[in-house]
């Protein structure tokens, strides 16, 4: 079968499984990593009750359209980005899969997707982007530079182009960090984003940054003007978490 031909049936089933349950995972890691939990102990739990959730509250997708979005030990509703995260992870699996293939390759791609979600999604609800994320994400990238060739992935970047991604992509934000706040007396970037970048950068490529960072800033400046005309409550100073659209950027451009 051609590689990036469409998977047949049962391979794409599989697939939207496996995606689905990385997405279940991924939202335990949105969930405990800004508040400094482990992601691997405690078990599945109520974050309401506090009560450990039975087998059939853990099934991805299928128990929050069963449970009608509610626990089923407390009835607490279950906010919606459970159910999204997990059906964005199982499509990405698709996605990826009609993108490079099977291998090591898609390993890598859906890695790297999964990390852009959880980065978007937590910066959306709390303001942050963990390190786990993005200083863990560059050494993984740094590392995998070197491991490649004999994993037979073509196009990630030489050790040197990874190291050089992430050198221009935190130092491009830190440089416009620090010349927004020479000019207008305010912090127009945080630290996580700069990291982010730098993350992307080390994933990506130096060469891809460019593009990148000009899709994110386009998306953003869109969606700032956008609520700005339509909610009295927000203007064009009004902060926006970043990391959205750096996300974004990164997936339009790569794919």
């Amino acid at each position: 079968m051609d590689a990036l031909a469409p998977p047949e049936p049962f391979r794409a089933l599989l697939l939207f499984f496996l995606g689905s349950c990385i997405g279940s995972f991924l939202n335990v890691c949105i969930t405990r990593l800004p508040a400094g939990e482990s992601i691997l102990v405690p078990a599945s739990h109520c974050r309401s009750c506090k009560e450990p959730l039975p087998l059939r509250a853990n099934l991805p997708l299928i128990s929050y359209l069963l449970l009608r979005a509610r626990c089923v030990l407390c009835g607490a509703r279950i906010p919606v980005r459970y159910f999204l995260v997990e059906l964005g992870a199982a499509v990405a699996a698709l996605a990826c899969h009609q993108r490079v293939g099977a291998g090591p390759r898609l390993g890598v791609h859906l890695s790297f997707v999964c990390a852009l979600v959880a980065a978007a999604v937590i910066d959306l609800e709390t303001g942050i982007i963990p390190d786990a994320i993005s200083v863990y994400g560059m050494a993984a990238a740094f590392a995998l530079s070197w491991c490649a060739p004999a994993l037979a992935i073509a196009d990630f970047p030489s050790p040197g182009g990874s190291l050089l991604g992430a050198l221009c992509g935190g130092g491009v934000l830190l440089a416009t960090a620090a010349g927004y706040r020479a000019a207008t007396g305010r912090d127009g970037l945080g630290g996580g984003d700069v990291k982010l970048l730098a993350m992307i950068g080390s994933f990506a490529g130096w060469e891809r940054v460019p593009g990148i960072l000009a899709v994110s800033a386009l998306a953003g400046s869109v969606c700032g003007i956008g609520l700005a005309c339509v909610r009295k409550d927000v203007s064009l100073r009004t902060p926006l978490p970043f990391a959205p659209f750096l996300c974004l950027g990164a997936l339009l451009w790569l794919y």
